[in-house]
Order: C-alpha cells, then structure tokens, then sequence
C-alpha cells in the first residue's frame, strides 16, 4: 500500500499540466485558431476563466474512462482543502491522440458515477425469492465463505461456470480476464455487449484486414484526411458516440470531407451528412455487393494494391459448389505455396504462403500475378479462374437498376453514392457500425472490407489505419515467423497451420485474427487444452448440433452465449453426458438487460449467480452474491497500450480520489484474490505475465509483495484500504523496467511521465511509414497468409472443414438474403425457408407489419449509464425525451394506424410473439415502413433511482426481449432484426404490465438507503 505523501505526487497541479501541455497543444491551437479566424496572441497576459474556491487546491490525476470501450484518454479535476478531496470534473486529455482531449456527455458524467447514491456500497447475499430485491449486508469473509460454500454445496466443476464479461473487460481487462479463465480452468466466457457486437457486426472486416476489435483498440478511422467519410448502418458509432472516432469525424467534417450515410433513419450520423440514404432494412449486402461490381466494371479498383497486397491474384477452382484454392502442399496436408498466374512469364508460378506482397515467386523472382486468366486447369482438368473472376462472378447480378429495387430508394442516390466512392480517394468507411441485423451481416461486413481493399484504403492516411498495438504485434509476429523459419524449426506455411509459431507469440500481443483463432481453435474449442477435456459450451453446443445433421450455432465466435441457455435446458452434451451449468459469475455486465432477455433471466433464476458491479442493475434482481466494484476514478492499474490510435506507446489509469465506500474492491484485485482463496493464485498471475510476454517470476514475486498487506488490511479491519491497488502496481513495478530499457530510461521516469502527461508516445504513425511497417505495403498482416484477404483462409480451412458449406461463410463472398422471419432465425442450427413473401429480396411490408431497427442514441453506451443522473436528465429533457426514449415512426404511417405523439404502441415480432411496450415518436426522419426503437431502456430494478424513471415512457422489457431465440450460425450472434413485426397501440392492461416495477423486500438495504456515509477525506 502506498502512503498518502506518494498518493498526493501521483497528481499534478491544474497549472503544471497546463505548462506541460502547452507546448504540445500550442502548434495546434494556433492552427485551429487560424482555420477559425481566430486572433491568437500568445503574448497576451494569461486570463484564468476558472473561479476557483480560494484555500482550495486543485490538481488533474491522467486516467481512462471506463464508460464504454473507446477508453478515452482523460484527466480527473480534483479539489482538496486539508483532509477534504474530492473528483469535481472530468476533462479530456489534450496530449491524446486517441481522442484529441475531446470528452462526450457520459465521459464528463464519469464523477457522478462515483458519487451516485444507488451505487452498491457492501457485499449483499440474497435473503428472499430471485426476480425481487431482497438481501442481507455481508462482510466480505462473510460474502466469500458463502460462495466456498455454495460451490462445495453443488459440487462445482470448473466447466459447470460461465464468466459474464461485457464491453468494459473487453476493452479495458482482456489481459487479465482471458488468463484468469486458463487458470481456473473456466472454459466459458458469455460477453455482452461484445456478442452481438464485435462478431455479429465485424468479423467480416476482421476476416478480410486481420483485426479483432476494430472499434475498440486496433484501427483507426483517419477521417480527418479523408476525402469521403460513409457511415454505414443505425448510427454508426462517429456518432453513436464513440469519441475516438467521433472527434476524427469532427476534423474531418472541419476539413470538408464529404459525408455519406446509409440508414433508414436519420441518425445524429444522417444530420452531418451530404447525402442522406434511407435504405431499406436487409438492404445493405445487396448495395455493398452492387458497389463491388461498380468498381470492378468500371476499373475504379487500386490495381495495384489488388494485385500484389491482396490474395485477389490465387488461383482458385471449384469442388462441390466451394472455390478451393489451387495449392502446393507437403506431404502432412498443410499448404506450402499458393499458385498464381504470372504475366511476365506467363505460367503458373507458386508465391510463399505466408508474406506480404504477391511481388515474389517462392525462388525469388519478380513477377506479375494476373487478376483474370483464361483457359487454365489444373492437372486432373479443374477449371482454374482468380479469386478476382471468384468476386466477380459473385456480385455479377447486383446491377445498379437490380440494387435500387431492394434498397427501394431513389436510383440516383445509388448512382452517386457509387460514383463518388469509385472516383474519390482517399475514402473511409467507418467501422464500429451499429446493427447486427440477420445472418448476411457478416457478408455485408466482409463486402465493406473488400471495398475498402480494392480501393486501396488500407493503412494509409484518410483510410482505414491499423493502431501502433496492432501493428507492434504483426512485426513481432512477423520477426518470430521468419526466426522459427529461418532456423529449421518450422517449414513455410500459413500460420492456422503453425500453431508452433502462433504459440511463440504471447497469446494477447498476437494481432486480431491471430489471437481470435489461437483463443478459439486452440483453447476454447480444444478439449485438450483444459485439464477436464470440455471446451467452453459454445463449442460442445457446436458439437451436439452438428451431431444431429445440423449447422453450428457459433463455428466461429469468441465468447458468445451460445449454448448456455441451452446447457441449462439440458440440450448440450459432451462425451456422452449433459453439460451442466451451475454458476454464472457476472462483471461488469447486465445479461438481464443486455443479452435475450427472456433466456437470460431463466438462466439467473436456475442457477447460482454472483455479480461484480458498481450499481445494482437488473441482473441483480438475481444474484445470489453482489460484490461491490470500485469505479474507474479510484482504480490504480496497469500500464497498458494506446488504444485505437495510429501511435504506439503507453498511458496508465491512475487513482485520483481516496475509494469513497470502504467495502469497494477494485475488480482487478478482486480477481486476483479470488484466485487466491480458490487455490490457484501462482496459476493465474503465470498465465497473465505469459499472455502478454511479462516475465512470470518478476510479477509473481512482486504481486506477492503487494497483495499481502491488502490482505492483512482486509482480514484486520473486514474493509478494503482505500488508495492504491495492489494488481496495479505489481504490473507496473514490472512493466515500466522493460519499459525503460525499450526508451533508454528510467522506471522512475517511465512513471513519472505518465503520472504527469498520461500518455507516452512511442511511435508515431509517420514514424511507421519512414520506417516501412505499414501494413500489408511492408509487413504482413494478422492473416493466416499475411495478405489482405479477398479469399478467407480461416473460414476456408477452419470453418468449411470443419463444419461444412454455408453461405453465411463463404470464403469469398455470397448474396445472404434478409430471410425475413426464417433463415437461422427461428431454430438454433437449422435453416428455416422463408415464405412468400418474405422470400423476395425486393420485398415491403404494408402497414401494421414494419421492418423493425434498433439505434444507440449519444448520451447511453450501455445500460448501466442510465442510471447516471446527468446522462438521464438530457434523455428526458424537453424533445430529446421523444427522441431518446420513443420509438420512433413515420408521421404519414402513424396517421393511418390511428397513431399519436406520445401513445403507448406494442410492437410485436411475428417471429415469435416477443413485444415491447414503449410510447411513439412522431417524425419524417424515418422510412414509412419501418419503426425504430433506442437501444438503452427497459429496466425495473427498484434499486435504479433513475434508470427506472424513463419507465413512464419505455415499458420494462429491453430490446433484447424481442430478439429470436436462436442464434447465427457463424457468429452466435442474434440477428436481432431478421423480423417484421406489428405494430398497434397497446392496451391498458399491457401499459400497465409493462411499466411496474420489481418487488422490494428489504428496502433498507437498497444502494440509495444504506447507511454507508460517503467518506470524501484523504
């Protein structure tokens, strides 16, 4: 534990920053203010437009804002008078280039976070019946001793739990969490909002560029040199908000890009645009194929970059409907060399497998592979074509008049949104776009990526550009690849067919899809990885449908849900045997709210649940055991990487305020001593340091050294101590030696940088391109054949072996129709034909059946900042009431079905009879045949001071509610809009249904009455 005199030089003066910070800052104030017109004086005298409380100090601690996964670099205002501290305000850090010292609505809320009176204060077991408030305060040897006792009680195997993590251990803990399931043996992890967000919506793009987290931490949209910006989909997250890219957004509009926006509604994304495109729901692979042909047909293609950075060049042939590629391979089977046709020497010529440009033949020779070949087979008579002719022939009958008919929008629309993105460079179409909307989502995806790499977009400015992490991690594989080459211990090949190289990597430093097909192919999905023989239940669920001659309910997925309704049902078996689920460990995550609801509360109410968190969501209306989190203003933690910025380097989040309620742990230590008393601490804190290249006999001896005095604290006084965080400063204790020697420094420096800027620069993005590491122009890219991939290696050789043919993942690309109220959408693992005529990809739904979208609205990022009074307050505030909290429908629709403003509706799916309840807006922003519903609302826990409020204008079921019970068979994801539904006004006795809330037992142990004060001192 550190002493408060070391506690109080973690923060920096108001005024020092400002210094530190003025040099920086000064060159681009300066230019902002010439852009504006601005007379800028830099000699004038200094003007303090604060009026600070005189006696008073003030001082700015660097952190990152835990609010959702953009992970924003900021700065914590902290005022302190004798004993007194406390956090007053939250700005954005001005020496990020993340987000640029830019901060939205819910990162400037941060404190009130902190300060909110329903947060959870003391560990609570429950007392009373699951769907009810009803608890006992607990001390924490209570709190543990209890769930000992309950996993002796139910005799526990360490595959009988799940691990709930959502977006906030994704972004922020994917280095400690991941290890913690190797240790404990936990094979499954179910991740909300990640689920349906980061495999349903991008692991098209990820499959084509190599990324995992596009939105989070490894690309960035330089929308800021960009001469066309689209944003594609229900309010992409530029605008959603996700501040990384929303402030790029911002540059870019300031420097005139053009903006373009694909949404049937218009989104706070549609107001900034250009052109406006309000396409019809399922639309959107159609467009995105039609595109593809435009540009091919009328060479607006790079040819370059195609041709020699891509695998468009492959020779490919088909065999039993599936183009295969034409290959040398070695005597086990696993690929040696690619086969491309050479125009200089016009012949088949073999390129390497695994490299960066198709430049080279497998002996060294220059050459110049063909994108299109005529009258060429194989020796057995196999028609050889390209996987550019693949492509071709793919989006062959997506004409612009065909595209127009099922997008139902003017054709001229299609005609410039086409030609502009043909014709202007450099373009960026914005990642992190919100919807997963059916079963084509992923070859809608996949068709963006390819967009983005026959332009020629890809790490270069105004285009997509892979983050410094990223591209650190692709060198470092690259350098391992050629070194266990180089030496004889592996032969050539493509790295799914090198586990030896991709093992040689630390598990976390390897880039995106690399690290997603180690995670999934060879630990979770690998019985042999775990010492009990299970994998995680997604894939034994994978293993009992595929037994029964159907398709996978998640082939390829990283922490869906899939199979743990199902495994409490009794429908999953392994060897024989049920797959049993006993207890659900939550962190950070609100599955109640956030996953399908109606599955979700079964699986809570059957099992033993214990929830990590900082407010008492609706999960907990069915924890078993709440254990109160710290918030991020009070968390000390490892130094880690910029996040999705073109630099490489550091930052560190670092405690501003003493922690406010004694009993709160911070989730990192909790974890840790967790491991402890579950007897596998040595294990856990092994596996952290080898996940992420850490030496393990340094942080194990150093996070023996801190966590024991937090212990004994814990063991003396039954609360936590209230600065520092023991995980925290045992990683950085290691980190910043290694980091110093990497900048010839100091450890002592190294902390001393980022306790007073926040932020270490590395590497620069320019720095990158004098360096040639741009990727895959000079180094490979986070593939299994280091070339941008037209043709996916991974669904070919991983998914299509495995699991067969399906549409959903074909290798290249294939037309997936909407299948409205069919398709994957009805039964986990089979296909349902859809009827007439939801057969017809031209078709509309006639009033009272809607196409029904959901959109992310700015001020919410995830259901627990509902419950944030500042964030809450701009949602119910005059109009942005109806905006935020109203399903939004077309006035001209409404009119005819005898619809007003502010009338409660039922939308009811005709999929499966799921309906909300919720009051209707009123509006010409959106298509006559489609209804909109905001993401965010739908909570009934009495314990929500006010999140609850907004139940006088959303009924208490959230969106997921609605969504099938089944599941995509790729992903896992739940094509949440693969549905029409009905839409009338609700009845009284449905209005009152759907706005009570759950009972309360004990009310004087709800956050907002318990007699825990608030301790504000040092």
């Amino acid at each position: 534990m550190e002493s408060e005199k070391s506690k109080n030089e973690l923060r920096i003066s108001r005024r020092d920053f400002l210094k530190v910070s003025a040099i920086t800052a000064a060159a681009a104030a300066a230019g902002y203010a010439a852009s504006k017109n601005f007379v800028f004086d830099i000699f004038s005298p200094p003007v303090d437009e604060e009026q600070l409380q005189p006696g008073y100090q003030y001082s700015y601690a660097p952190n990152m804002c835990g609010i959702c996964s953009s992970v924003c670099d900021i700065l914590v205002n902290v005022e302190q008078k004798g004993n007194y501290i406390r956090a007053i305000e939250i700005d954005g850090n001005p020496l990020s280039t993340l987000n640029y010292g830019k901060l939205c609505a819910r990162g400037r809320s941060g404190t009130l976070i902190t300060y909110n009176k329903d947060r959870l204060k003391k560990p609570l077991i429950r007392t009373g019946p699951k769907g009810t408030w009803a608890f006992k305060e607990a001390e924490w040897d209570e709190a543990i001793q209890y769930i000992l006792q309950k996993f002796q009680e139910l005799n526990v195997q360490p595959w009988e739990m799940v691990l709930g993590g959502g977006a906030i251990p994704c972004a922020n803990y994917r280095p400690e969490f991941i290890p913690f399931t190797f240790a404990s043996q936990i094979p499954t992890i179910a991740g909300s909002p990640m689920q349906p967000c980061l495999f349903g919506e991008h692991l098209g793009m990820n499959l084509t560029i190599g990324t995992f987290d596009i939105h989070g931490d490894e690309l960035a949209d330089d929308f800021q040199h960009s001469s066309l910006i689209v944003i594609w989909g229900n309010n992409g997250n530029p605008a959603g908000i996700f501040v990384n890219k929303g402030s790029r957004l911002g540059k870019g509009l300031a420097n005139d890009a053009f903006v373009i926006v694909l949404d049937p509604r218009q989104s706070e994304a549609a107001s900034k645009a250009d052109l406006w495109i309000p396409v019809k729901p399922g639309s959107d692979l159609a467009i995105a194929m039609g595109l593809i042909k435009y540009l091919i047909d009328n060479n607006y293609y790079d040819d370059y970059f195609v041709r020699y950075h891509t695998n468009a060049p492959f020779l490919v042939y088909q065999e039993n409907g599936v183009y295969v590629p034409y290959t040398a391979n070695y005597e086990d089977g696993t690929v040696q060399a690619f086969y491309v046709y050479d125009e200089i020497s016009q012949s088949i010529v073999q390129v390497p497998p695994y490299t960066n440009t198709n430049m080279y033949s497998v002996d060294g020779k220059t050459i110049r592979p063909a994108l299109r070949v005529q009258n060429l087979a194989t020796p057995d008579g196999k028609q050889l074509i390209t996987v550019f002719q693949a492509l071709e022939q793919a989006v062959s009958q997506f004409t612009i008049d065909y595209v127009t008919q099922i997008a139902d929008v003017d054709k001229s629309l299609i005609e410039e949104f086409y030609f502009r993105v043909g014709t202007m460079r450099p373009i960026d179409i914005a990642t992190g776009q919100k919807g997963q909307e059916g079963s084509y989502t992923t070859m809608w995806r996949k068709a963006i990526g390819i967009i983005m790499a026959l332009t020629g977009n890809i790490d270069v400015r105004g285009g997509w550009i892979y983050s410094g992490d990223h591209r650190e991690g692709a060198i470092q594989l690259f350098q391992t690849y050629n070194s266990m080459v180089n030496s004889g211990q592996v032969k050539p090949g493509i790295l799914i067919q090198r586990p030896q190289v991709l093992m040689s990597v630390p598990v976390l430093n390897l880039p995106g899809q690399m690290m997603q097909y180690v995670a999934t192919a060879l630990a979770y999905c690998n019985p042999s990885f775990w010492q009990h023989g299970h994998p995680a239940v997604w894939c034994a669920y994978n293993n009992t449908l595929t037994s029964q001659g159907l398709k996978p309910a998640a082939a390829f997925s990283l922490f869906p849900d899939t199979g743990v309704y199902e495994a409490m049902q009794g429908q999953v078996q392994w060897n024989g045997q049920p797959y049993n689920i006993k207890v659900i460990m939550t962190c950070c995550v609100n599955p109640a709210k956030n996953m399908q609801e109606s599955e979700w509360k079964q699986i809570l109410q059957n099992a033993f649940v214990i929830m990590i968190d900082i407010f008492p969501t609706d999960t907990a209306l069915y924890a078993d055991v709440i254990l109160p989190d710290a918030t991020y203003i009070e968390r000390e933690e490892p130094i880690t990487s910029r996040g999705a910025t073109p630099d490489s380097g550091y930052r560190r989040r670092w405690q501003a305020i003493p922690r406010v309620y004694p009993y709160t742990i911070p989730e990192l230590d909790l974890f840790v001593l967790l491991s402890y008393k579950l007897g596998f601490f040595e294990q856990y804190i092994t596996w952290m340091a080898n996940s992420v290249g850490l030496p393990a006999d340094q942080l194990l001896q150093a996070m023996q050294k801190e966590m024991m005095p937090f212990v004994q604290y814990l063991e003396k006084y039954g609360t936590y101590p209230r600065w520092g965080e023991f995980v925290g400063k045992a990683f950085a204790d290691v980190q910043s030696q290694i980091i110093a020697q990497q900048l010839n420094t100091t450890p002592d420096d190294v902390l001393s940088k980022l306790r007073t800027e926040g932020v270490i620069t590395v590497k620069t993005f320019e720095d990158y391109v004098q360096n040639n590491e741009r990727i895959p122009w000079n180094i490979p890219a986070g593939l299994p054949t280091g070339r941008i991939e037209i043709y996916s290696t991974i669904l070919y050789y991983y998914v299509i072996k495995n699991f067969g043919y399906d549409p959903t993942w074909d290798p290249i690309l294939a037309y997936v129709p909407p299948n409205w109220n069919a398709g994957y959408a009805v039964t986990p693992g089979q296909f349902v034909q859809p009827q007439p005529p939801y057969n017809d990809p031209t078709f509309k739904p006639t009033p009272p059946e809607m196409f029904y979208i959901e959109f992310k609205i700015p001020p919410i990022a995830y259901t627990f900042t509902t419950n944030v009074p500042t964030l809450e307050a701009i949602t119910s505030n005059s109009y942005h009431t109806n905006i935020y909290q109203f399903a939004w429908i077309n006035k001209e629709t409404a009119q005819r079905l005898g619809i007003n403003e502010g009338d409660w509706i039922a939308i009811i799916s005709k999929l499966n009879g799921a309906k909300l309840i919720v009051r209707a807006h009123l509006t010409e922003w959106i298509r006559p045949d489609t209804i909109g519903v905001p993401e965010p609302w739908g909570q009934n826990n009495p314990a929500l001071t006010y999140s609850t409020r907004s139940l006088k204008n959303f009924g208490n079921r959230a969106v997921t509610s609605i969504w099938p019970q089944s599941y995509d068979p790729l992903t896992g994801h739940r094509m949440a809009q693969q549905f029409t539904v009905l839409v009338r006004k609700a009845t009284p006795d449905e209005i009152s249904e759907y706005t009570q809330l759950a009972q309360v037992q004990t009310p004087d142990t709800l956050p907002s009455q318990e007699n825990i004060p608030g301790n504000y001192t040092t």
